[in-house]
Protein backbone atom coordinates (compact mmCIF):
# COMPACT_ATOMS: atom_id res chain seq x y z
CA UNK A 1 0.00 0.00 0.00
CA UNK A 2 1.84 3.28 -0.83
CA UNK A 3 2.36 6.39 1.33
CA UNK A 4 -0.90 8.75 -0.23
CA UNK A 5 -3.43 5.70 0.37
CA UNK A 6 -2.29 4.68 3.77
CA UNK A 7 -2.61 8.38 4.78
CA UNK A 8 -6.07 8.73 3.36
CA UNK A 9 -7.21 5.30 5.39
CA UNK A 10 -5.60 6.96 8.46
CA UNK A 11 -7.37 10.43 8.03
CA UNK A 12 -10.95 8.48 7.87
CA UNK A 13 -10.24 6.21 10.85
CA UNK A 14 -9.36 8.96 13.24
CA UNK A 15 -12.52 11.38 11.89
CA UNK A 16 -15.27 8.22 12.04
CA UNK A 17 -13.55 7.46 16.09
CA UNK A 18 -13.59 11.32 16.24
CA UNK A 19 -17.31 11.50 15.46
CA UNK A 20 -18.24 8.97 17.23
CA UNK A 21 -16.94 9.82 20.28
CA UNK A 22 -18.11 12.91 20.21
CA UNK A 23 -22.09 11.66 19.15
CA UNK A 24 -21.56 9.74 23.16
CA UNK A 25 -21.11 12.92 25.15
CA UNK A 26 -24.02 14.63 25.91
CA UNK A 27 -24.55 18.21 24.18
CA UNK A 28 -23.79 19.98 27.83
CA UNK A 29 -20.96 19.38 28.21
CA UNK A 30 -20.26 21.80 25.09
CA UNK A 31 -22.08 24.31 26.42
CA UNK A 32 -25.61 24.04 24.21
CA UNK A 33 -28.16 25.50 26.17
CA UNK A 34 -31.72 25.27 25.59
CA UNK A 35 -33.66 28.75 24.56
CA UNK A 36 -36.38 29.97 27.10
CA UNK A 37 -38.84 32.90 25.97
CA UNK A 38 -40.69 34.87 28.93
CA UNK A 39 -43.49 36.44 27.69
CA UNK A 40 -44.03 40.09 29.83
CA UNK A 41 -45.69 43.48 28.54
CA UNK A 42 -45.44 46.42 27.68
CA UNK A 43 -42.54 48.11 28.47
CA UNK A 44 -42.51 49.72 31.77
CA UNK A 45 -45.61 47.71 32.97
CA UNK A 46 -45.58 45.15 35.78
CA UNK A 47 -45.57 42.12 33.41
CA UNK A 48 -42.37 43.81 31.77
CA UNK A 49 -40.32 44.39 34.50
CA UNK A 50 -41.19 40.94 36.08
CA UNK A 51 -40.56 38.90 33.24
CA UNK A 52 -36.87 40.96 32.71
CA UNK A 53 -36.08 39.98 36.42
CA UNK A 54 -37.52 36.50 36.31
CA UNK A 55 -35.09 35.62 32.90
CA UNK A 56 -32.46 37.55 34.83
CA UNK A 57 -32.47 34.98 37.82
CA UNK A 58 -33.41 31.72 36.43
CA UNK A 59 -30.48 31.91 33.45
CA UNK A 60 -28.15 32.97 36.72
CA UNK A 61 -28.88 29.60 38.13
CA UNK A 62 -29.39 27.19 35.68
CA UNK A 63 -27.14 28.72 33.00
CA UNK A 64 -27.84 25.72 30.57
CA UNK A 65 -30.85 27.68 29.54
CA UNK A 66 -30.77 30.51 27.53
CA UNK A 67 -33.42 32.97 28.57
CA UNK A 68 -34.59 35.86 27.24
CA UNK A 69 -37.66 38.23 28.10
CA UNK A 70 -40.09 39.50 25.83
CA UNK A 71 -41.95 42.96 25.37
CA UNK A 72 -45.63 41.36 23.79
CA UNK A 73 -49.12 42.88 23.82
CA UNK A 74 -49.62 41.93 27.22
CA UNK A 75 -52.43 38.63 28.73
CA UNK A 76 -53.93 38.11 25.68
CA UNK A 77 -51.00 37.94 23.42
CA UNK A 78 -49.57 35.80 25.81
CA UNK A 79 -52.13 33.23 25.91
CA UNK A 80 -52.39 32.63 22.17
CA UNK A 81 -47.92 32.54 22.26
CA UNK A 82 -48.44 29.88 24.63
CA UNK A 83 -51.47 28.43 22.83
CA UNK A 84 -49.37 27.88 20.04
CA UNK A 85 -46.36 27.01 21.70
CA UNK A 86 -44.31 29.99 20.36
CA UNK A 87 -43.00 30.15 24.12
CA UNK A 88 -42.18 28.51 26.84
CA UNK A 89 -44.01 30.74 29.93
CA UNK A 90 -45.54 34.45 29.64
CA UNK A 91 -47.99 36.45 32.35
CA UNK A 92 -51.32 36.33 31.98
CA UNK A 93 -54.39 37.78 33.62
CA UNK A 94 -56.40 34.75 35.70
CA UNK A 95 -59.34 35.76 33.67
CA UNK A 96 -57.69 35.70 30.65
CA UNK A 97 -56.19 32.30 31.25
CA UNK A 98 -59.27 30.90 32.16
CA UNK A 99 -61.03 31.97 28.82
CA UNK A 100 -58.18 30.64 26.90
CA UNK A 101 -58.46 27.20 28.28
CA UNK A 102 -61.98 26.88 28.11
CA UNK A 103 -62.11 28.70 24.60
CA UNK A 104 -64.76 31.26 25.56
CA UNK A 105 -65.79 34.95 25.77
CA UNK A 106 -62.77 36.64 23.43
CA UNK A 107 -61.37 33.07 22.87
CA UNK A 108 -64.04 31.88 21.79
CA UNK A 109 -63.08 29.40 18.41
CA UNK A 110 -59.62 30.08 19.74
CA UNK A 111 -59.18 27.88 22.86
CA UNK A 112 -55.78 27.18 24.15
CA UNK A 113 -56.71 23.88 26.46
CA UNK A 114 -52.72 23.32 26.30
CA UNK A 115 -51.46 25.86 28.36
CA UNK A 116 -50.98 25.60 31.92
CA UNK A 117 -50.51 27.55 35.23
CA UNK A 118 -46.73 27.83 37.04
CA UNK A 119 -47.25 30.48 39.57
CA UNK A 120 -49.66 33.39 40.84
CA UNK A 121 -49.50 36.98 40.92
CA UNK A 122 -49.88 40.58 41.57
CA UNK A 123 -53.26 42.11 41.03
CA UNK A 124 -53.41 44.66 39.12
CA UNK A 125 -56.34 47.50 39.32
CA UNK A 126 -58.69 48.97 37.05
CA UNK A 127 -58.06 52.83 37.05
CA UNK A 128 -59.82 55.72 36.10
CA UNK A 129 -57.94 58.80 35.61
CA UNK A 130 -58.63 62.12 34.65
CA UNK A 131 -57.05 65.58 35.02
CA UNK A 132 -58.06 67.37 38.25
CA UNK A 133 -60.36 69.83 36.13
CA UNK A 134 -62.07 67.38 34.01
CA UNK A 135 -65.82 67.26 34.09
CA UNK A 136 -65.89 63.52 34.22
CA UNK A 137 -66.87 62.82 37.62
CA UNK A 138 -67.86 59.42 37.32
CA UNK A 139 -67.54 56.07 34.93
CA UNK A 140 -70.92 56.70 33.08
CA UNK A 141 -69.65 60.11 31.90
CA UNK A 142 -66.72 58.90 29.79
CA UNK A 143 -69.69 58.64 27.15
CA UNK A 144 -68.83 60.60 23.87
CA UNK A 145 -65.10 60.71 25.06
CA UNK A 146 -61.32 59.56 24.02
CA UNK A 147 -60.16 57.34 26.11
CA UNK A 148 -57.37 55.22 26.19
CA UNK A 149 -58.39 51.55 27.01
CA UNK A 150 -54.89 49.39 27.13
CA UNK A 151 -53.07 47.92 24.10
CA UNK A 152 -55.03 46.30 21.55
CA UNK A 153 -52.73 42.79 21.94
CA UNK A 154 -53.51 42.89 26.03
CA UNK A 155 -56.90 42.06 27.75
CA UNK A 156 -56.97 45.29 29.95
CA UNK A 157 -59.70 46.79 27.15
CA UNK A 158 -61.93 43.39 27.14
CA UNK A 159 -61.37 44.04 30.96
CA UNK A 160 -62.73 47.90 30.53
CA UNK A 161 -65.61 46.37 28.30
CA UNK A 162 -66.76 44.34 30.54
CA UNK A 163 -66.88 46.71 33.78
CA UNK A 164 -68.72 49.47 31.14
CA UNK A 165 -71.71 47.06 29.63
CA UNK A 166 -72.52 45.17 32.82
CA UNK A 167 -72.28 47.96 35.53
CA UNK A 168 -73.02 50.64 33.32
CA UNK A 169 -74.47 49.37 30.17
CA UNK A 170 -72.10 50.81 27.81
CA UNK A 171 -71.20 49.43 24.98
CA UNK A 172 -66.75 50.84 24.45
CA UNK A 173 -67.03 49.95 21.01
CA UNK A 174 -69.88 52.80 20.08
CA UNK A 175 -70.41 54.62 22.92
CA UNK A 176 -66.57 55.94 23.45
CA UNK A 177 -63.81 56.34 21.26
CA UNK A 178 -61.16 53.77 22.14
CA UNK A 179 -57.39 54.89 22.03
CA UNK A 180 -55.13 51.85 22.56
CA UNK A 181 -51.90 52.78 23.76
CA UNK A 182 -49.12 50.72 26.36
CA UNK A 183 -49.14 51.98 29.51
CA UNK A 184 -46.43 54.70 29.39
CA UNK A 185 -47.71 56.44 26.40
CA UNK A 186 -51.34 56.24 27.86
CA UNK A 187 -50.35 59.12 30.53
CA UNK A 188 -48.12 61.04 28.37
CA UNK A 189 -51.81 61.23 25.75
CA UNK A 190 -53.51 62.30 29.28
CA UNK A 191 -50.91 64.93 30.25
CA UNK A 192 -51.27 66.83 26.24
CA UNK A 193 -55.30 66.38 26.44
CA UNK A 194 -54.77 64.08 23.01
CA UNK A 195 -57.27 62.31 25.45
CA UNK A 196 -60.01 62.97 27.98
CA UNK A 197 -59.36 60.05 30.49
CA UNK A 198 -57.38 56.92 30.69
CA UNK A 199 -57.86 53.33 31.96
CA UNK A 200 -54.61 52.26 33.05
CA UNK A 201 -52.73 49.62 35.36
CA UNK A 202 -51.67 49.73 38.85
CA UNK A 203 -51.03 47.79 41.08
CA UNK A 204 -52.79 47.45 44.73
CA UNK A 205 -49.76 47.28 47.18
CA UNK A 206 -46.95 49.88 47.69
CA UNK A 207 -44.49 47.23 45.45
CA UNK A 208 -46.30 47.22 42.56
CA UNK A 209 -47.64 50.63 42.27
CA UNK A 210 -44.94 52.26 40.28
CA UNK A 211 -44.96 52.53 36.28
CA UNK A 212 -46.25 55.18 34.43
CA UNK A 213 -49.99 55.59 36.66
CA UNK A 214 -47.99 56.41 39.67
CA UNK A 215 -45.83 59.09 37.60
CA UNK A 216 -48.04 60.59 35.84
CA UNK A 217 -49.76 61.21 39.86
CA UNK A 218 -46.52 62.81 40.50
CA UNK A 219 -46.19 64.94 37.53
CA UNK A 220 -49.87 66.08 37.42
CA UNK A 221 -52.63 66.67 39.48
CA UNK A 222 -54.94 64.48 38.40
CA UNK A 223 -58.21 62.69 39.76
CA UNK A 224 -58.59 58.82 40.37
CA UNK A 225 -62.10 58.02 39.84
CA UNK A 226 -64.08 55.21 41.89
CA UNK A 227 -66.28 52.51 40.92
CA UNK A 228 -69.96 53.32 42.06
CA UNK A 229 -70.87 50.29 44.37
CA UNK A 230 -73.98 49.06 42.72
CA UNK A 231 -72.19 48.81 39.19
CA UNK A 232 -69.65 47.27 40.96
CA UNK A 233 -71.31 44.30 42.73
CA UNK A 234 -73.44 43.25 39.44
CA UNK A 235 -69.53 43.04 37.62
CA UNK A 236 -68.61 40.75 40.63
CA UNK A 237 -71.38 38.58 40.32
CA UNK A 238 -70.57 37.83 36.98
CA UNK A 239 -66.95 37.82 36.95
CA UNK A 240 -65.92 36.82 40.35
CA UNK A 241 -62.02 37.15 39.44
CA UNK A 242 -62.32 40.81 39.58
CA UNK A 243 -61.56 41.90 43.53
CA UNK A 244 -62.76 45.19 45.30
CA UNK A 245 -60.02 47.22 46.66
CA UNK A 246 -59.89 49.90 48.56
CA UNK A 247 -56.65 52.38 48.83
CA UNK A 248 -56.23 54.34 51.22
CA UNK A 249 -55.42 58.03 50.98
CA UNK A 250 -51.71 58.79 49.92
CA UNK A 251 -50.92 56.03 48.14
CA UNK A 252 -51.05 57.58 45.24
CA UNK A 253 -49.41 61.13 45.23
CA UNK A 254 -51.23 64.20 45.75
CA UNK A 255 -54.68 61.16 46.79
CA UNK A 256 -56.38 62.83 49.15
CA UNK A 257 -59.46 60.46 49.83
CA UNK A 258 -59.70 57.12 50.01
CA UNK A 259 -60.33 55.62 46.33
CA UNK A 260 -62.37 52.07 45.30
CA UNK A 261 -61.50 50.39 42.37
CA UNK A 262 -61.86 46.58 41.06
CA UNK A 263 -58.54 44.90 40.46
CA UNK A 264 -57.58 41.71 38.43
CA UNK A 265 -55.07 39.14 39.80
CA UNK A 266 -52.28 37.91 37.44
CA UNK A 267 -50.51 34.47 36.92
CA UNK A 268 -47.01 32.91 35.06
CA UNK A 269 -48.45 30.29 32.96
CA UNK A 270 -46.88 27.87 30.59
CA UNK A 271 -47.94 25.29 28.25
CA UNK A 272 -48.06 21.25 28.81
CA UNK A 273 -45.27 20.30 26.32
CA UNK A 274 -42.53 22.25 28.15
CA UNK A 275 -40.83 19.58 30.23
CA UNK A 276 -41.45 19.39 33.82
CA UNK A 277 -37.60 19.36 34.54
CA UNK A 278 -37.70 23.14 32.65
CA UNK A 279 -40.67 24.26 34.66
CA UNK A 280 -39.73 22.87 37.90
CA UNK A 281 -36.22 24.24 37.73
CA UNK A 282 -38.36 28.14 37.08
CA UNK A 283 -40.25 27.95 39.73
CA UNK A 284 -37.40 26.77 42.19
CA UNK A 285 -35.00 29.21 40.62
CA UNK A 286 -37.51 31.95 41.01
CA UNK A 287 -38.91 30.53 44.84
CA UNK A 288 -35.52 29.77 46.09
CA UNK A 289 -34.37 32.89 44.68
CA UNK A 290 -36.51 35.54 45.80
CA UNK A 291 -34.91 37.72 47.65
CA UNK A 292 -32.18 37.97 44.83
CA UNK A 293 -35.52 38.67 42.74
CA UNK A 294 -36.80 41.14 44.73
CA UNK A 295 -33.50 43.20 44.76
CA UNK A 296 -34.07 43.35 40.98
CA UNK A 297 -37.87 44.11 40.63
CA UNK A 298 -39.48 44.68 44.00
CA UNK A 299 -42.63 44.59 42.31
CA UNK A 300 -42.17 40.57 41.80
CA UNK A 301 -43.45 40.00 45.85
CA UNK A 302 -46.56 38.32 44.47
CA UNK A 303 -45.62 36.13 41.94
CA UNK A 304 -43.36 34.33 44.87
CA UNK A 305 -45.87 34.23 47.80
CA UNK A 306 -47.33 30.57 47.64
CA UNK A 307 -50.88 31.83 48.92
CA UNK A 308 -51.33 33.62 45.47
CA UNK A 309 -51.53 29.98 43.76
CA UNK A 310 -55.13 29.80 45.55
CA UNK A 311 -56.49 32.26 42.98
CA UNK A 312 -55.45 30.37 40.13
CA UNK A 313 -57.97 29.71 37.36
CA UNK A 314 -56.46 26.81 35.01
CA UNK A 315 -54.48 23.46 36.31
CA UNK A 316 -50.89 23.65 37.48
CA UNK A 317 -48.06 22.22 35.42
CA UNK A 318 -46.74 18.94 36.78
CA UNK A 319 -43.38 20.85 37.05
CA UNK A 320 -44.79 23.37 39.28
CA UNK A 321 -46.82 20.67 41.36
CA UNK A 322 -43.44 18.97 42.11
CA UNK A 323 -41.99 21.76 43.36
CA UNK A 324 -45.34 22.67 45.40
CA UNK A 325 -45.16 19.37 46.72
CA UNK A 326 -41.94 19.50 47.28
CA UNK A 327 -41.92 22.20 49.47
CA UNK A 328 -46.23 21.45 51.56
CA UNK A 329 -47.77 23.94 49.09
CA UNK A 330 -51.74 23.10 49.27
CA UNK A 331 -52.48 22.76 45.65
CA UNK A 332 -55.15 24.19 43.88
CA UNK A 333 -58.27 22.24 43.07
CA UNK A 334 -59.94 22.68 39.52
Amino acid sequence: MDSKKAFVILVVFVMTVTFTVLGAVPKECFGAQTRITIGGGSPGAIYYLFAAAAARVFSKHYPEFSVNSASVGGSAENAMLLGREEQEFGIMSNDTAFHAYNGIEEFTGKACPNIRAVTGGYAYGMNLIVLEDSPIKSYGDIAGKRVCVGPAGGSYHFHVGRMMSLGYGMDISKAITQVHMNYNAAPDALRDGTVHAIFNPAGVIPETRGGGTYNLSVERKVRFISIDEEPMKKIQAKYPYFVKVVLAPGFFPNQSKPYTLLAVPAMVGSHKNVSEDTVYKFVRALYDNNKELLEIFPGGKDFVDYSQIKSLTIPLHPGAVKYYKEKGVEMPKF
